[in-house]
This record gives C-alpha cells, sequence and structure tokens, in this order.
C-alpha cells in the first residue's frame, strides 16, 4: 500500500499542474473512495453453502425466516424444510407445495403461505392445517406479523387480516381482479399501520381505522409493479421485477429514481442500521449500499471459490444479527458462519497474517515487537516501524524452517530451530546470526531456554543442556557422556521459585542440585513415575505448586514441598492427555491449559472448554505461551498466533439458548413426531419412556449458532447413570446402549455456553407383557407358599406333640440315671474349678476337635460324671458350655485394631469353631444377635 500511495501521490502532483481544480478534486475523490473498495474486496465474508447434498428439498429458497426457538426455516420451491445449522430437515407434509413466506404468532404455531394456500404448521405435532381464505385456494406470497401481533396475509386477491381466530378478507381496491390487490410484500409503518408493496402500487393501511391509500407513479411509463419494499427513516424503498429501485418519500408523497443497482431484477431488500440497504438480486448477487445516495459500499457474487455464495440468481435475504443468510435460484442457501470474538488471530495490516501458520515459538517484545517461529521459517514484525520481516532457508542463513524456540536475550532474542542450530536476532538491525561459531551451535535442535538466579541461560538441545554465560560468553554442555544427565533429547526446562532447574527429557524427568552440581532422575514416586516419561512443559503458579505436562499421560500436580502429587487426566476434565502448556490468568487466577484437541479454562472446579465458535483457529496448540504486560495471553497454535484479552468474555450479553435436540433414535430407529414413543417433535420433548426391550437410545442435538461445520464442542451428562459431565469434541450425536430399568435426566450444552442446559427425561420401564406374567408368577407362587404353609404347620403341631413326650421320657431317664450314679458334693466342686481352669488358662475351647472325654481325661475323670456336672450342676450341656467361651474369644479378638486385617470366617476359626455355620448358630443362640448385627453395633470395620 505504501508504494501504491507514493504513486499516486506523483501522479497526483503532475495533475495539479496542468489540469483545472475540478479535474484535481474529482481525483482526490476517487483516491479517497479507492482505498474503502480494496478494504471492502479485502475483507469479502466467508460463505457455507447448504443445498440438496445437505437434504434440501429443493435449490431455489423462495423464504428465510428464523423462529424464536432458534431454528432456519427454509420456504423452496418444492417444500418446507428447517436447518439447525448441521442437518436439515424436510417436512413430507409440504412436499412439492411452493413456500412464498413463514411466519409465527407462537412458538408453536407456523404461518406458511404457498401456492396453493395458507398452512398453519404446529411444530410441536408437526401437523398441518390448510385455511381456506374466501372459499377459495388462493396463493399467498407474505405472511406478516407486525409489531403489535397481528397476523396479515397478502394474497393474489387482497389482504386477509386475522382477528379473533378468522380472517377477515380486505380489498385495497373495490375491483377484486384490480393488480393492487395482488400484494408481493408487507413491512410495518408508524402506529398501527403497514406499508404494502403490489402489483399496482404502494399502499397504507391503517389496521386501526381500517382506511388504506394506493400511492401510484409516473415515472418510467407509470411503472407500478414492486416486488419487495424496505422502510428506513421516512423513506420508502421498492423493488421492482425487471426496472430497479424506487424511493417514497413519505412527507413528501414523491417517488423518486434511484441508482441503477445491478441488472434491475430486485428480489429482496433488508434495511440495515441507519443507512444501509442489502439488496438481493436475481442475476447480480447481493449489493451492499450506502441507502441515501444508493452508492456501492460492496458486492457479494458467486465465484469459483468455496466459500463465495452458491448462486448469482438472489431470491430472499434474511440479515439475524452477524448473520447473512442468500437464498437463490436452483443453487441452495448460502450463509455466513458465525464465530465468536473472545479470542483473536494476530495480524498486522496487510503486511503479516497468521492465519493458518503453524507458530512453533513466539515471543511478543517491547516496543511493538513480535518475533514468531512457524514450520515454514521465522518471522520478525516492528508494528512501530512498520517492518516486517521473513527469515528461510532460501532467504537467510537458516539452515531449518521449522523454528522451536523464541527467547530473549537481552535486547536480542534467541532463536532454536529443529536440526539446523540456534541462531541471534538482533531486534534493532532485524540481522540473523549464528548464537556461536562453534559446530554445536550450528547444528542439532534447540527446544528452549531458562534464566538461573545467577543469571545463566539454560538451553535445551537435542545434544543435552548448555549452560551459557552471556557475562563472559562461555559455556558448558552437559550430556550422557560427562554427567548423570543419561538423556540427552531435551524437551523443557523450568527455574523454580526453589532455585530448582527441571529439564523434562524424552524418558524422564530430571532435577539439577544447584549446590551439589548433580543432576538427579529419581524425582517421583513409583506410582507417578510412568507419567513423566516424556514432558513437554514445566509450570509453577502462584500457589507455589508445580505442574508437569506429558505429552500423552495429562498433568502431573505437585504440591510445594514435592511431598503431594496428583494425576489428572480426560477422566478428571481435561479436553486431551496432551497438554502443551498451563498458564495463570493475571485477572481471575484461574488456569488455562492448551492441548491437542482445545483449549481448557478452569477456576474454582468450574470448566469451560473454547472451540473454533470462540474464536480459535484450530483445536492443536504448541507449547509456547506468554503473558504480556497489557495481561494479554498469547498461544501458539497449528492455526495462527492466538490473543486472549479478559475484558473479552464480559462482551457477550445475549442469553444464549440451549442446544435443541433435533432427532432421537431408539433401537437403532430414528423416531418421526407421532410415534408410540415420541408424540411430540423431539425440539419440543421433555420427557420419553423407553420399554426394557427397547432401552437403546441416541439423541442427536445443535447448538443453534449457525458456525462452521464441526466448530461446536458439547458436554453431556444422563443423570442417574453417568458420574459426572462428558465432553464431545467431535460430531453431535450421543447414544447409550442398554440402560438398565429406572429414571434417568439426560442433559446437553455447548462447551461455549455452559449455563444453557437442554434437559430431558428419560424413563426406562418394563413392558406390560413382562408384568402381567409377574403378577401371574406372583400370585401362583402365593396360593404354593399358602398350601406349604399348612402343611408344614400341620406336620410341625405333631412333631411338637412328639417332642414334649419324648422329653419327658428322656429327661425322666436321664434324672433316674443320674440319681443312680450321683457324684458325691466334693467331686462336684473338684471337676467345676478344674474344669474352669481347662478353659480360662489352657484355653482348650480353641482346639476345634474338642471332646467331651478329652475334658474328662484332662481334669481326671471320667466322662459321665463330667457330663453329670454341666447338665445337673451348670445346666448347659458340653456343645454350649464350650461354644460359650469360644463366641466371648470371638468378641476379645473382634475388638483389637489388628482385626480390620481379618476376615469374619478367619477369625471364628481361630476361635474354635469349625465351620462359619456352627459359629454363626451358636453365636445368634448365646447373644440373641448375628455376627454381622454384632460388628455393625460396635462399629467395628471388618470384611463380613
Amino acid at each position: 500500500m505504501i508504494d501504491f500511495y507514493e504513486c499516486m501521490k506523483d501522479t497526483y502532483y503532475y495533475i495539479g499542474r496542468v489540469a483545472p481544480f475540478v479535474i484535481r478534486y474529482l481525483f482526490m475523490v476517487i483516491m479517497l473512495l479507492l482505498p474503502l473498495s480494496l478494504y471492502s474486496i479485502q475483507q469479502s465474508p466467508v460463505f457455507r453453502s447448504v443445498t440438496v447434498s445437505e437434504g434440501l428439498s429443493h435449490n431455489t429458497i423462495n423464504a428465510i425466516y428464523k423462529d424464536t426457538r432458534g431454528f432456519v426455516w427454509l420456504g423452496t420451491q418444492m417444500g418446507l424444510d428447517r436447518f439447525d445449522g448441521v442437518n436439515v430437515t424436510t417436512y413430507p407434509q409440504f412436499s412439492g407445495r411452493t413456500v412464498f413466506s413463514i411466519a409465527e404468532t407462537d412458538s408453536v404455531n407456523l404461518w406458511v403461505g404457498t401456492d396453493i394456500g395458507l398452512i398453519k404448521f404446529n411444530r410441536k405435532t408437526e401437523t398441518v392445517e390448510p385455511i381456506v381464505l374466501d372459499g377459495k385456494s388462493l396463493p399467498v406470497k407474505v405472511v406478516f406479523v407486525s409489531k403489535k401481533g397481528k397476523l396479515l396475509l397478502g394474497s393474489s386477491r387482497g389482504l386477509f387480516l386475522y382477528e379473533s381466530g378468522v380472517f377477515r378478507k380486505i380489498l385495497l381496491d373495490s375491483n377484486a381482479l384490480s393488480a393492487v390487490n395482488g400484494l408481493m410484500d408487507i413491512v410495518d409503518g408508524e402506529d398501527d399501520s403497514v406499508w404494502i408493496a403490489s402489483n399496482g402500487g404502494l399502499i397504507h393501511y391503517n389496521m386501526e381505522t381500517g382506511r388504506s391509500r394506493v400511492f401510484e407513479n409516473n415515472i418510467r411509463g407509470g411503472l407500478n409493479y414492486y416486488s419487495c419494499l424496505a422502510l428506513m427513516g421516512n423513506t420508502i424503498y421498492l423493488g421492482t421485477a425487471n426496472q430497479g429501485m424506487l424511493k417514497f418519500d413519505i412527507g413528501q408523497e414523491v417517488f423518486s429514481i434511484y441508482p441503477q443497482i445491478g441488472n434491475g431484477c430486485i428480489k429482496d431488500l433488508v434495511p440495515v442500521g441507519n443507512d444501509t440497504l442489502y439488496v438481493g438480486i436475481n442475476g447480480s448477487g447481493v449489493k451492499i449500499i450506502k441507502a441515501s445516495s444508493g452508492q456501492e459500499i460492496t458486492s457479494i457474487e458467486h465465484s469459483i471459490q468455496e466459500d463465495a455464495i452458491c448462486s448469482n440468481a438472489v431470491y430472499s435475504l434474511l440479515k439475524d444479527k452477524n448473520i447473512l443468510y442468500i437464498g437463490t435460484y436452483m443453487g441452495g442457501m448460502s450463509y455466513t458462519p458465525t464465530r465468536g470474538n473472545t479470542f483473536s488471530i494476530y495480524s498486522f495490516k496487510d503486511k503479516f497474517d497468521s492465519h493458518n501458520l503453524n507458530v512453533r515459538a513466539f515471543w511478543i517484545g517491547k516496543q511493538e515487537r513480535r518475533v514468531i517461529g512457524t514450520r515454514d521459517g521465522l518471522y520478525y514484525i516492528s508494528e512501530e516501524e512498520n517492518i516486517v520481516k521473513h527469515y528461510t532457508i532460501k532467504s537467510s542463513i537458516l539452515r531449518s524452517d521449522i523454528i522451536l524456540s523464541v527467547k530473549p536475550l537481552g535486547e536480542d532474542y534467541l532463536i532454536g530451530t529443529y536440526g539446523g542450530g540456534m541462531y541471534l536476532l538482533h531486534a534493532e538491525t532485524g540481522k540473523l546470526s549464528f548464537f556461536k561459531p562453534d559446530d554445536c551451535f550450528r547444528q542439532n535442535s534447540f527446544t528452549g531456554c531458562e534464566r538461573d538466579k545467577e543469571g545463566k541461560y539454560w538451553i535445551g538441545s537435542s545434544y543435552g543442556v548448555y549452560v551459557y554465560n552471556e557475562l563472559t560468553g562461555q559455556y558448558v554442555n552437559y550430556n550422557n557422556r560427562n554427567s548423570s544427565l543419561a538423556i540427552n533429547s531435551i524437551f523443557t526446562l523450568k527455574a523454580d521459585s526453589k532455585d530448582r532447574i527441571w529439564i523434562g527429557t524424552n524418558g524422564a524427568v530430571f532435577l539439577y542440585d544447584m549446590s551439589t552440581g548433580t543432576f538427579k532422575s529419581d524425582v517421583f514416586p513409583e506410582h507417578i513415575e510412568p507419567f513423566t516419561k516424556s514432558i513437554r512443559y514445566i509450570y509453577e503458579d502462584n500457589h507455589k505448586n508445580l505442574w508437569f505436562c506429558d505429552d500423552k499421560e495429562g498433568v502431573v500436580k505437585v504440591d510445594e514441598h514435592f511431598t503431594k502429587f496428583e494425576h489428572l487426566t480426560v477422566d478428571d476434565f481435561l479436553p486431551n492427555n496432551s497438554v502443551m502448556s498451563i498458564i495463570e490468568d493475571p485477572h481471575d487466577g484461574g488456569l488455562w491449559f492448551s492441548t491437542q484437541r482445545g483449549l481448557l479454562y478452569i477456576k474454582d472446579n468450574h470448566h469451560k472448554i473454547f472451540s473454533l465458535y470462540d474464536g480459535i483457529p484450530g483445536y492443536i496448540f504448541n507449547n509456547p505461551v506468554q503473558i504480556t504486560d497489557d495481561g494479554s495471553i498469547w498461544w501458539g497454535n497449528e492455526r495462527g498466533l492466538v490473543k486472549y484479552t479478559s475484558q473479552l468474555k464480559h462482551e457477550r450479553k445475549v442469553i444464549p439458548l440451549p442446544p435443541a435436540i433435533t432427532s432421537v433414535a431408539v433401537a437403532g430407529r430414528i423416531l418421526q413426531t407421532g410415534d408410540e414413543l415420541l408424540p411430540f417433535s423431539s425440539s419440543f420433548m421433555e420427557k420419553i419412556s423407553l420399554p426394557a426391550d427397547k432401552n437403546n437410545i441416541a439423541f442427536t442435538f445443535s447448538a443453534l449458532n449457525y458456525a462452521v461445520v464441526n466448530t461446536d464442542i458439547y458436554e453431556y451428562f444422563l443423570e442417574g447413570y453417568d458420574k459426572e459431565w462428558l465432553t464431545l469434541m467431535k460430531g453431535n450425536q450421543v447414544a447409550y446402549m442398554n440402560l438398565p430399568v429406572g429414571n434417568y435426566v439426560f442433559k446437553v450444552r455447548a462447551a461455549s455456553n455452559p449455563g444453557a442446559v437442554m434437559a430431558v427425561k428419560v424413563e426406562v420401564v418394563r413392558g406390560l407383557s413382562f408384568t402381567l406374567w409377574m403378577v401371574v408368577l406372583c400370585f401362583l407362587t402365593c396360593l404354593v407358599l399358602l398350601y406349604s404353609y399348612y402343611a408344614l404347620l400341620g406336620k410341625y403341631r405333631k412333631m411338637k406333640e412328639d417332642m414334649r413326650e419324648n422329653t419327658v421320657q428322656v429327661e425322666g431317664v436321664q434324672k433316674e440315671k443320674y440319681q443312680k450314679s450321683r457324684v458325691d458334693e466334693e467331686e462336684v466342686s473338684r471337676i467345676k474349678q478344674r474344669l474352669t481352669e481347662c478353659m480360662n488358662k489352657d484355653k482348650m475351647y480353641l482346639n476345634p476337635d474338642l471332646k467331651l472325654q478329652d475334658v474328662a481325661n484332662t481334669i481326671g475323670c471320667n466322662a459321665g460324671d463330667l457330663s453329670q456336672v454341666l447338665n445337673l450342676y451348670l445346666n448347659i450341656n458340653f456343645t454350649d458350655y464350650i461354644n460359650q467361651y469360644r463366641v466371648e474369644e470371638f468378641i476379645i479378638r473382634v475388638q483389637d485394631k489388628s482385626a480390620s486385617k481379618y476376615t469374619l470366617a478367619f477369625l471364628s476359626e481361630q476361635c474354635g469353631f469349625s465351620s462359619r455355620t456352627s459359629f454363626f448358630r451358636s453365636f445368634k443362640k448365646l447373644k440373641g444377635k448375628s455376627p454381622a448385627e454384632y460388628i455393625k453395633e460396635k462399629d467395628i470395620i471388618l470384611e463380613i
């Protein structure tokens, strides 16, 4: 641009000496306008096109309408379509009908004007209701809702106004066949009035008074056939079918000729702002003009470029905020995809643009200097001096175009390359030279640079670490031959606040101890070490925590004292396990994680993943990151140099809509509205019930932001099934297979707007046939149990009676037996004393095979005497006597702290019980509760 202006100045000077003043003046105007034209051409928007290949019913788009729910509706030559920014839905109810106009009066009903009349479309049930107007099937060219919410229809036979559920016909000319009654377009006027473009003039209609007035003109042979109109201020702009445009001054009630625009076949007009008009032309594309003068600002036309509009035959336009939708004849629809401005991609005037450059290294210096290393060489930009220099193998001394590191060295910059050595870029002169003449700096790869507390520079390379003393110009090289640095391939270095030098290599992390001058490699515990084999970035936050970023295993976080370790992966919050850098936000202390699959911000356990929709150019980030003096954060990305300024995140004031559910599939089949499982359209769905034999469900959704394809990142969560929110990095569909019977809530949100959540209840229920069989089975089971109960009750009563008789007999026999051989009192005392000693001191009960005879032999008596003492004097049989000691032994042991190491079965065996069954039976009999109940009651931790 500098050369261009210099030439123009010289030319202007020459003309000024030989040409009259008027010519000089005109030339100056041209010179001022030319840059504007050049700028407009350079800034031509990028379009995405939607055609029959994406699912449109036809490539001719007569109408474009965006509803309050966020969907874009398209009226085509052969039907009605809905576009959600990802997919197109075609409604068979409108198949074969030409749709001219679309409008809504509420969130459910859509009014559609077609070639065979008006159709009321219920979007919730997806049912249609044809509306008969004046007893005929009149073509409806215009469906319009006024600013006061009144519905008007423009037909070939007059105007219809919807009042109290009925359409009232209004003839704007008493002759029903008059061209005045052929209506083409409607816009709001003042108060409760509208302006109407017709085949017979411009019409003003007051809905409050019911009065209408037709304005006709005598310009160009009395042309009064209007195709469209737009109102801006006190002027109405009128488009015609083949003779360009006119304008009408409302105050003066005067028509005037408008400058020729395109070929004159005007199909649609869209006012933007106070003085900008978008003009859709059949054959000349879209012209953006200054309304007051008719001067063309820029044009949008079809070209062979993929991102151009699909056709110059423009039939319809819609301007929704920053999105321009263009409907064409036989070309489909084109629109400008949205992109957020949270992030920006660095460029400098028309001299440099980092878009699509793989930025591997950079440094944002003072005096507006930028040094940017890419895979295609090195760039030096001095904005203050208006200089851009590009260094490559072909244009400089560089031996490699892949730049791995850029770091300041005093006022200059150290430049590390891949396999081509290290260089020094002189900031004042822009001259590039080798860092040192030594061969080691003319080859090898150089990956980074850190400065220690002594002012020495630690430089990572493919041949170990170089420590450079700037004051003396001397350096020392540490590698696997001359030091305990066992690995030569250095990825990153970090000098922390405790004067430690951390070195990430291709295999391990090393720590350099400055006091001993040695490298240490075994710095992590065994369970953490496997996740630190390929550390690409090391960061220390303001809390003195160290973060070690691995290119495959996520992040390891270590506290200040190097005693607490955390391993963080995609199972926690990371979008990808290949983490390239971490930086702390200087404004709020949140942490930014750049990965090989997006950018993440996290603060206070809340996180947000940024997508292309937010303005980042690509998902793959490289290592460099820097905070500049103004608080901006810069990253190197595979598609450019990314900048973030914290003030930008407060700019979006509009509350975003949550994603819409656009389709639901059950058991592999996409449900249609009206199906048993989907009585309402999926976008209106609040709950879905699935039978247990069809418990596979898939949801398709859209954020409705109309961004570039595949830019959206979604997060989803099936409450009651998933443990936490999950990230869907690609696509817009989530499926769940074999859901158990139960109640769930499916939630989805766009990562760019985590506060806007769509929720749908999901219920999996057992089928009727299953329930019926269960009822029958339960009934039969009850009958069997009832019969068995009475049968067993009879047997029990008989058995109890028999036992009572046997007990009396046995007791009599035993009593008689003991009376005949009664042990004297002295012997009883001796046996009782010895028995207690055997249990308490010798703990004979610990023997699981202990017999009555064994105890009698130890005491020194016969088994009969011992049995008599137990039964007559202690009122207990031998088995219960021994088991009571065993139970008490268990209670003592289970209360010991070391008991938690053992199982209940093991402890019972140690107490003398021969089986788990006998232990449980004895414990219940003696204590009145089970061992498990006892343990729970005493708060004892034991594996049951």
